[in-house]
């Protein structure tokens, strides 16, 4: 599959995840919820991992490995107020706001990582971060 193709089944699954973690929500806490699903991301990813043969483990030492650990703290903030947010607040507006992440992603790609920016884009990133605050308000 292509990177587009792995995008649209990532935006699929993340859709449903999270109508899946409301419903769960509706009777176990967040901190029951979430490290079931957590626990069965791991599990996946792991044997996704070994499946595909990306399972070697590189030096604790080795930069990208820094990196990855980075991200990883990073995820863990994200799953934790997302969980937190969505146990107390609704779908419509917790959702939009999470899904600022796509702006921000596109910005610290821009910024960052110096990846090109042109006119389309740069709307397409101000529509995003409107389309949030309309549909979050």
């Amino acid at each position: 599959m292509n990177y587009v193709s792995w995008s649209l089944l990532a935006m699929a699954c993340y859709s449903f995840a999270f109508l899946f973690i409301k419903i769960a929500l509706r009777e176990l806490p967040a901190f029951t919820v979430m490290p079931i699903a957590v626990g069965t991301l791991a599990v996946g990813a792991t044997a996704l991992a070994a499946l595909f043969g990306d399972g070697a483990v590189p030096s604790l030492t080795n930069r990208s490995a820094v990196f990855a650990v980075a991200a990883g703290i990073c995820l863990a903030g994200a799953v934790v107020g997302y969980f937190r947010a969505l146990s107390t607040g609704p779908v419509s507006v917790v959702v939009p706001i999470f899904g600022m992440l796509l702006v921000g992603g596109a910005l610290l790609g821009i910024v960052v990582l110096g990846e090109g920016v042109t006119a389309q884009k740069a709307i397409g990133i101000a529509f995003g971060a409107a389309a949030v605050v309309l549909i979050a308000t």
